[in-house]
């Protein structure tokens, strides 16, 4: 199978109003049942806009009055909300976060949450929850994952995270966005994933990894990289992989580490670079084809990025293969 696939375009959805009722039921459709109390409404203003492509949305939003809402759980969505003007809070039975300008929180999945603001605007940032869930099965072995806490552990992971979430608002604004290519898509959630099990907190931070009981077979390992190697042209999971291999994630995760020194997630990214290097290898440079849609096509989000990797295995930038 190859890289190609039906590309999703990014979607824009843009929409203001000054009237509280149409404010409040597009932030229904967005988000659920979130039950609103406005204050006041007197000048009121609203506006929503929304860069999404599958699994990955940014919202930007502008409410100009004081308010609050009690929202319904969110069992399997992820938000995390940057404060960008006015004020903010989260609230759950067991945590509360008073937002300044520029902090971030996530609203907790699983539990009810009720949300006060006033003229606010902020940036959120929504992805499933299976995507921490991954990432935590992928990092320690976790089968699943709960979280905290609300605020990042740290000033500096607060600064990761945002410089991740502008990473991906750059390429949902991008024209002809590299998310639109499937691989590209899964590789910047499987970073979103990492990113959020070390930034926020969670169980995986107090827990100690744990491989599956006993060896697999060199055999089982053979055929985990035997079907990465079949299907690295699309998105595939940890749990396909295992699957495949007859073993636990876990168990998976271990063999990996002793044959090939990474992840199986790290050895797809290996066979990945591989096939973009006889991409290149392969091309006409007279053609039209550029490093850069080469790389998108193998799941590298950043041709700088991907450069680097490139020059780091072949010695030579990607280019320089192209040209020559």
């Amino acid at each position: 199978m190859t890289a190609d696939a039906q590309q999703p375009a990014v979607e824009w959805f843009d929409f203001t109003t000054s009237d509280p009722a149409a404010a409040q039921a597009t932030t229904r459709e967005m988000y659920g049942d979130c039950r609103q109390t406005l204050s006041s409404t007197e000048d009121f203003a609203f506006g929503f806009h929304r860069r999404s492509v599958a699994d990955i949305g940014l919202d930007r939003l502008a409410h100009s009055a004081t308010a609050t809402a009690d929202c319904d759980v969110f069992e399997d969505l992820m938000l995390f909300a940057c404060l960008t003007g006015g004020r903010l809070s989260v609230t759950s039975s067991d945590q509360e976060a008073a937002l300044n300008v520029g902090d971030t929180a996530l609203y907790p999945p699983g539990v009810p949450i009720r949300i006060s603001w006033s003229d606010m605007r902020a940036e959120v940032l929504s992805m499933p929850l299976r995507v921490a869930e991954r990432a935590a099965a992928e990092s320690c072995g976790e089968d699943e994952v709960r979280f905290t806490g609300t605020a990042p552990v740290s000033p500096a992971m607060d600064r990761f995270w945002r410089s991740t979430v502008g990473f991906v608002s750059h390429q949902l604004e991008t024209p002809d966005s590299p998310l639109s290519a499937p691989l590209v898509r899964a590789e910047t959630l499987d970073m979103l994933g990492a990113a959020v099990v070390q930034v926020f907190p969670n169980t995986t931070m107090t827990s100690h990894y744990r491989p599956g009981p006993g060896q697999i077979s060199p055999a089982a390992v053979r055929r985990a990289a035997d079907f990465i190697d079949v299907h690295a042209g699309r998105p595939i999971t940890l749990d396909e992989i295992a699957a495949e291999a007859s073993v636990s994630p876990q168990e998976l995760n271990a063999a990996f580490a002793s044959r090939f020194e990474t992840t199986p997630f790290g050895y797809l990214r290996r066979v990945r670079l591989a096939r973009a290097h006889r991409e290149l290898q392969a091309t006409d440079p007279a053609t039209e084809v550029t490093v850069s849609s080469i790389a998108t096509r193998w799941g590298f989000p950043s041709p700088e990025i991907f450069a680097v990797h490139y020059h780091d295995v072949y010695g030579q930038p990607p280019d320089h293969t192209l040209r020559n």
